[in-house]
């Protein structure tokens, strides 16, 4: 699929390449991308399916061809039909209001006979047990159900490779393990390319990997899939008096019942559950009935106003955002615009942004997704400080690594939140799985 030599890459009005001399030749089967937060592994994807250089008049150096054939050849949406691809944030791929219809848009642009068309989408929809979600509006399913439709989008052209950009960020463990399986299965008829921080969950799925450092290949040391990273719970003093008493409240089509809960100083909240039963819903409708909570959303560029990162962090406030700067990794892109940097920079940007406010709460919303361990660390480091320093935060995920940090914990199930539980949670195995908490045994 694609045979680079010497490959440099660099965006418009940049000093400094994203890639650099690259030599790599991807052959049949499943290949595993590694590398820091903004290594280059999205960019290096963009080269892959030729959105990149046509899409942002990037420069490209050296030799690059994809099916035999140099990347400047290929008419626009050409490498498409042998290429299918689910981008980290799957929003940025869906223009049509419904599944079916955005199943659809695919065939078409496809050219599939209309007799043909609605027994693929259904094939599709039982392939990947998306069924019931035909008829749904994409724009109110939940942030894993979209990367699930994102990818069904992507299959449903019947492309020989399929690129995979942090699959399983937005999944719970219950889904994401059916997901690898299923993928498993698929994959004597399809080449995979997967992005990815957390190899581990993916058990011994890849045939080879290719670890980016700063733009270059890293060829050191053979492939081992390390296990899961290992966070320890975060000691702090709860404060007696109770910020919040959340009432039962409800919510369109969707009843959010929430009628236990006390929020007070000191509470590191996390809240867990599968993939639409309403936690990010309900995390919404928290931030808009208390003006003190503040909200990073899974999508966090939503979140940005000004032209770079300096003054995004600083804007309506005068406190020094150095720190905050350089322990979220972006000190060399301090005069970016934000919506330039890569996802998981982007996150770690709306979390500084956050954590410079006077919000008595903070709220996040998937904060590890697309994060290394580097990352991961830092923002441990300023959850910590936050609490110990009397403030609240509280967060949704479907890291329970990392989610063991709490101190207190919530579960959603089909729109109800029951707790508050403490962390002998983690010793129920029969609640955990009822929640979609832990992986069915092989």
């Amino acid at each position: 699929m694609v045979d680079a030599e010497y490959l440099s890459f660099r965006y418009p009005d940049k000093t400094s390449d994203v890639l650099t001399n690259l030599t790599l030749r991807l052959t049949k089967g499943r290949t595993l991308i590694t590398g820091a937060s903004g290594s280059g592994k999205s960019t290096l994807f963009c080269l892959m399916n030729r959105l990149y250089p046509d899409n942002c008049d990037g420069i490209v150096t050296g030799r690059l061809h994809l099916f035999d054939r140099s990347y400047d050849t290929y008419e626009a949406g050409e490498v498409n039909r042998r290429v299918g691809t689910v981008f980290q944030d799957p929003d940025s791929q869906f223009v049509m209001q419904t599944v079916e219809e955005e199943l659809i848009f695919t065939l078409e642009n496809f050219a599939v006979a209309r007799d043909e068309m609605m027994d693929r989408v259904t094939q599709m929809l039982e392939a990947l047990q998306l069924t019931d979600y035909r008829h749904r509006n994409i724009h109110d399913l939940s942030g894993g159900e979209k990367q699930q439709v994102a990818v069904a989008c992507a299959l449903i052209g019947r492309p020989e490779w399929l690129l995979l950009d942090e699959p399983l960020a937005h999944l719970d463990p219950e889904t994401a393990h059916y997901f690898v399986r299923w993928l498993d299965d698929i994959a004597e008829t399809i080449n995979i390319v997967v992005i990815e921080h957390r190899p581990y969950i993916w058990g011994d799925f890849f045939d080879r990997q290719v670890k980016l450092v700063n733009g270059r290949i890293d060829y050191d040391g053979p492939f081992i899939v390390r296990p899961d990273y290992v966070f320890s719970p975060i000691r702090t003093e709860r404060g007696k008096e109770f910020l919040f008493h959340i009432p039962k409240c409800e919510r369109k089509t969707f009843h959010l019942a929430a009628s236990k809960m006390k929020v007070a100083k000191g509470d590191l909240i996390a809240v867990l559950g599968r993939n639409g039963s309403g936690k990010s819903t309900w995390l919404r409708s928290l931030a808009r009935e208390y003006h003190e909570v503040g909200l990073v959303p899974q999508s966090p560029a939503h979140l940005f106003v000004t032209s770079d990162v300096t003054h995004e962090l600083s804007y309506g406030h005068n406190r020094p955002i150095e720190d905050i700067l350089m322990r979220l990794g972006l000190g060399s892109m301090r005069d970016h615009h934000p919506l330039s940097l890569s996802h998981g920079q982007k996150r770690r940007l709306a979390i500084g942004v956050m954590m410079l406010s006077n919000k008595r709460l903070i709220a996040f919303d998937e904060p590890t997704a697309g994060q290394d361990e580097v990352s991961l660390r830092a923002l441990y480091d300023l959850m910590a400080e936050r609490v110990r320093a009397g403030h609240t935060v509280l967060f949704v995920t479907h890291d329970l690594s990392f989610a063991r940090i709490a101190n207190t914990y919530y579960l959603m199930c089909d729109g109800n939140l029951s707790g508050p539980y403490d962390p002998s949670l983690w010793d129920d195995p029969g609640l955990l799985r009822s929640h979609g908490l832990l992986m069915e045994e092989s």
